[in-house]
């Protein structure tokens, strides 16, 4: 019997800790998560989790440094100026900007400061991926992925809060989570069903994680 006991307390002190806060439990942390995911408003989420505004803003900012500075939020322009930029892909370009555009214009505090790194921006290039992946197929499981991918580098690197650990797995766990992604287009993707598309995403796929 005290074996058993003793089993369960040390399968519960091998949890892993999504997120450093006293007040807020990983089970209402996972809730946000998802809420996050969605791109829900601070006002819509803590609607929906019965949390205040004041805690999803904190958590939802603490996701967006804990993403940045693990890799998986990054910076199209690298921190270089973007009127200094230039883009081999300008079309592309003009589509992303487009796109953080629209996002942030009907949500506030979405603006960084220019004293720190572009959060918002490189959360946005993140998204960007995904509205790829909903316009070719809409679809539930895209956002179920989009959880998936969030949720495996927070138990990789976390919690969120805290100083990223394991930062080379977690950017290994990065180039596989875009492998997936570009995998899921040659599958399930209607625009890519052309032969020559589908081999340039193959040829996407062959490149190896330190190449990214």
């Amino acid at each position: 019997m005290r074996s058993a006991i003793d089993g369960k307390s040390q399968k519960r002190s091998r949890a892993v800790t999504l997120y450093r806060s006293a007040k807020i439990s990983d089970y209402r942390f996972r809730k946000v998560l998802e809420q996050f995911v969605r791109d829900s408003s601070a006002t819509g989420a803590a609607q929906a989790t019965r949390l205040s505004v004041n805690s999803v803003h904190a958590i939802y900012r603490k996701l967006r440094v804990f993403f940045f500075e693990v890799g998986l939020f990054m910076d199209f322009y690298e921190g270089q100026d973007p009127a200094e930029f230039v883009s081999d892909n300008p079309l592309f370009e003009r589509d992303l900007l487009a796109f953080h555009l629209e996002r942030i214009r009907d949500k506030r505090g979405l603006h960084s400061p220019s004293s720190e790194p572009p959060y918002h921006f490189a959360e946005s290039c993140w998204r960007y991926d995904f509205k790829v992946l909903r316009e070719q197929r809409p679809s539930e499981a895209v956002y179920a992925m989009m959880l998936s991918h969030l949720a495996g580098i927070i138990r990789l690197c976390g919690p969120v809060g805290a100083t990223p650990r394991h930062r080379l797995a977690g950017l290994a766990a990065v180039a596989r989570q875009i492998d997936q992604r570009i995998l899921w287009l040659e599958r399930n993707a209607p625009g890519f069903s052309d032969g020559d598309l589908r081999a340039g995403l193959r040829t996407a796929r062959a490149i190896e994680p330190q190449d990214l």
